[in-house]
């Protein structure tokens, strides 16, 4: 396509999908359709973000002439299916985490994408929040030293929380594939892996606290077979460790954080998501012996374009903004953008060494 061109992209699914449509604003990038079951709430996003055509079914989208590109914001296990029919159909696309149900599919959806020559992405957006970022370049200019030694790093949030929400698509592994581990826990996987190395075995504990919830509409209870907390020990490369703790039963919490210790020094970063800058992080440092930690600043830089004056659109406007530009540069320019479905792949090979792990209650190693 050629640069002067917008690009035209579709957007599947409401829920998340709202920031996929906050973001591709943001970035100039023209939304041409929105797609969502419910044709009434269809209708409603498409007034809000002057959305020409809305659809019920992703089959329609995905056959309307002109598009350039799809983002994928369904539940885990549509995934797999529209993304291999926008690739039959020559179209880029942008998918929401976890990339697929297993393993499996993950790498058919890499395959097909890189046979098709395909821009493909994985929505792991929490790469680019500015601590984070500034994080990763003090690694790799040395701040901790030559060698890591270990990595702790802890999600917190009470969505799982309440007894009383009814039984939905996010409490059942048919279509969500995993509870916390898919929610939450693939993006801590992802940037301990970008920030300190690859997994090479893991061994991990979990449990479902609500086992039952009621059925939407009333009537009698339907199990939950997900996860609602885990906790999982690693080795990384160079002989890391690294330790995580994922957990949808969190009452008050809605909080990240990583810590990485080296040889020379370590750094830590918190994301308290109920502050109104949630979205930069908290940055410290600690160098040479006996130092303490000491807040850490954040270049300016790595902020700009920020706007907190709206809170309900700063995550996507800002932070899912990156990927969204960067989706479509690599559109225009042919490159493959990091984090795409290699990274989404990796991720889910870890997932599901911690739930092999977990079944056999043994170390089980990565592959």
């Amino acid at each position: 396509m050629s640069a002067e061109r917008k690009l035209r992209v579709g957007v599947i699914g409401g829920g998340f999908g709202r920031n996929h449509l906050l973001a591709y604003r943001a970035s100039g990038v023209e939304i041409a359709a929105f797609c969502q079951r419910s044709e009434a709430a269809a209708a409603k996003i498409a007034r809000e973000f002057d959305i020409p055509k809305t659809f019920t079914d992703y089959r329609d989208l995905l056959a309307l002439d002109g598009l350039d590109a799809v983002s994928i914001a369904t539940p885990p296990y549509l995934h797999c299916p529209i993304a291999l029919e926008a690739f039959t159909r020559e179209l880029h696309v942008l998918c929401e985490k976890p990339l697929a149900l297993n393993v499996q599919e993950a790498e058919t959806m890499l395959a097909r994408a890189e046979a098709a020559k395909r821009v493909h992405m994985t929505a792991f957006n929490f790469r680019f929040i500015p601590a984070l970022r500034r994080m990763k370049e003090l690694l790799d200019e040395g701040f901790a030293g030559s060698r890591i030694f270990h990595v702790d790093a802890a999600w917190f949030a009470e969505g799982r929380m309440a007894p009383d929400t009814p039984l939905g698509w996010r409490h059942r592994k048919e279509s969500a594939g995993f509870g916390v581990l898919g929610d939450t826990a693939v993006h801590l996987i992802d940037l301990v892996r970008w920030l300190a190395g690859d997994f090479k075995r893991v061994v991990g504990q979990a449990a479902i606290f609500h086992k039952e919830r009621k059925r939407p509409g009333g009537g009698d209870m339907g199990a939950v077979d997900v996860e609602d907390s885990c906790m999982f020990i690693g080795e990384l490369e160079r002989e890391v460790q690294a330790s995580l703790h994922v957990s949808g039963v969190a009452r008050g919490n809605l909080y990240q954080g990583i810590r990485i210790f080296g040889s020379e020094g370590a750094l830590a970063v918190t994301v308290g998501r109920k502050a109104a800058d949630w979205v930069v992080g908290k940055l410290s440092g600690a160098r040479g012996a006996n130092a303490e930690f000491a807040p850490l600043a954040i270049p300016e830089r790595l902020t700009q374009g920020l706007n907190l004056g709206d809170p309900a659109r700063v995550g996507g406007e800002f932070l899912f903004a990156h990927l969204t530009r960067r989706f479509a540069e690599a559109i225009q320019n042919g490159a493959v953008p990091v984090p795409s479905f290699r990274e989404g792949l990796e991720a889910q090979r870890v997932i599901h060494a911690v739930l092999r792990s977990i079944e056999e209650q043994k170390w089980v190693d990565v592959a």
